[in-house]
């Protein structure tokens, strides 16, 4: 489990797990016992897939099952992050010559660190990998874990394909691959069988009902003030706080601990500090980040305004029955006929990456008639489309009980009526790459960005996209006037949000 907390050196910036300086991770991440099981079966034989939305906490759970390995002393792992802007913009050779002299001077540096007196060959393709892999596990008579973080980019999903060709040939009886992907990844290339050649971990954590201690135990270790009976009103405890702000973000880490810093200075908080809460997360987090995403999406970006239109009628259907009197509580989860879901399938990945929505089921029986998947909608949009706007007890009481009663769109259903699927290019570059550093400012979608008077030093530096800005070292970067190492850092964690997912 993730726990991001405010970096103090830098006025709050959160910084993703693969950006968190290796002396502090163990300060500021924590995990659970949940956890810890991923966390084996991480660095157990075998090639395995962990799979979840942004903020999930993927790359932590990487992270920390490497820093175990390495502590143990018995597997030599090697924990290496993809997020490289040439291996984003090539494909076959070009990609497969990247990826083998990123991986093995990783490995050489890994050897470095642990003080083993070993060398490994520079590879440049995936047959001199192999044998160097073999020949350092002999050597070192260790089995060897390669965790590969952000192997997935929704925007570009045909080099994923040369991706999981090299984690498959990779693969072996000394060597054992792990990566990080999210729910949108479709392509896994004709030679790649997902479920027969890896083990398949989902880490979505939207279904508080079914574990009901989980997110109480972040609150333990992260939060112990939230976590005491004293700060809540008579109608809250710590344990419903907890389940309903996990249940409310659809089981997401990264926002869960942005709805917990919300309550950091209250004294007490009550129902109506709750609903406050939620709403703000409706305006200031969930729809800003359909902004953000749009201009990395590449060829889907077409996409991103009809899934936004599809979400709002998913919160209109489920909010019907209210205005009509037929219920009193808006029902938070909904079964999709799996023939829409087909129609609209990456839209409906773009929602569940995004945290809108997540899957909680990938067949359920209709009461209408035929099957499909179950999806859990965030609570915080979906209070901002309740007529009333206010949380009481008894939706706090059904929602994080997950009552068994579920809304329905059926097969005939013209609840997305008037919403096509535009027709994508077959190639398209990420139009984020392309953008003036100018959308990187301070804002919404990007609450760490950058300062008009640093944007505007970086334009006199000759340095005016995004992409420049990321192929831009520190070192050039430190050389323009007034632009020390805080503001360099800021401005690497701000390009890595546009870029990367």
């Amino acid at each position: 489990m993730m726990i991001e907390v405010p970096d103090d050196s830098d006025g709050g910036l959160i910084l993703a797990a693969e950006e968190c300086p290796a002396d502090k991770f163990e300060q500021l991440h924590a995990f659970s016992t949940y956890d810890d099981v991923i966390i084996r079966k991480l660095s157990a034989h075998g090639p395995v897939l962990i799979r979840g939305g942004r903020g999930s906490g993927k790359s932590a759970l990487l992270i920390e099952a490497h820093r175990r390995m390495r502590s143990a002393g018995s597997i030599f792992s090697v924990y290496m992050s993809l997020r490289y802007l040439p291996l984003l913009q090539s494909d076959g050779a070009e990609y497969i010559e990247h990826f083998c002299g990123l991986l093995s001077k990783e490995i050489s540096r890994e050897l470095e660190k642990q003080g083993i007196a070993a060398e490994f060959s520079l590879a440049d393709d995936e047959v001199a990998l192999q044998i160097a892999l073999v020949k350092l596990s002999q050597g070192l008579d260790k089995r060897i874990v390669l965790l590969f973080d952000d192997a997935a980019h929704i925007g570009r999903e045909k080099p994923l394909e040369v991706f999981f060709d090299l984690f498959r040939t990779l693969s072996s009886s000394v060597t054992s691959c792990k990566a990080s992907i999210y729910p949108g990844v479709t392509k896994f290339g004709v030679r790649f069988d997902v479920f027969n050649d890896s083990t398949v971990l989902d880490i979505s954590r939207s279904s508080v009902s079914s574990a009901r201690s989980y997110f109480l135990e972040v609150l333990k270790i992260r939060y112990p003030k939230l976590a005491s009976r004293a700060v809540f009103s008579d109608r809250l405890v710590p344990e419903q706080f907890a389940n309903l702000l996990g249940r409310a973000v659809v089981g997401n880490m990264r926002a869960f601990i942005l709805a917990c810093n919300r309550f950091d200075e209250h004294e007490r908080i009550s129902i109506p500090d709750v609903n406050t809460c939620f709403l703000d997360m409706a305006t200031d987090y969930y729809w800003p980040l359909m902004e953000e995403v749009a201009p990395k999406l590449g060829v889907y970006e077409p996409l991103v305004e009809p899934a936004n239109r599809m979400f709002e009628a998913i919160i209109e259907h489920v909010c019907r029955p209210l205005k009509s009197g037929s219920r009193t509580i808006a029902q938070d989860r909904v079964t999709v006929h799996g023939r829409i879901v087909s129609s609209y399938s990456k839209m409906f990945e773009i929602l569940e990456y995004l945290g809108f929505v997540s899957k909680i089921q990938a067949s359920r029986g209709m009461k209408s008639g035929g099957r499909g998947p179950v999806y859990s909608i965030n609570l915080c949009s979906l209070l901002e489309q309740i007529p009333t706007k206010r949380l009481t007890i008894e939706m706090i009481e059904e929602w994080v009980e997950a009552k068994p009663d579920l809304a329905e769109i059926h097969s005939e259903s013209n609840t997305f009526g008037g919403i096509s699927v535009p027709l994508l290019p077959e190639e398209n570059s990420l139009g984020i790459l392309e953008k003036p550093v100018d959308v990187l400012a301070k804002s919404k979608v990007y609450p760490y960005g950058l300062t008009a008077d640093k944007i505007s030093r970086l334009k006199a530096a000759g340095v005016c996209t995004v992409q420049e800005l990321a192929n831009t070292s520190d070192a050039d970067l430190l050389k323009i006037d007034m632009v020390g190492e805080v503001a360099v850092k800021r401005m690497k964690a701000v390009t890595l949000q546009a870029i990367w997912m």
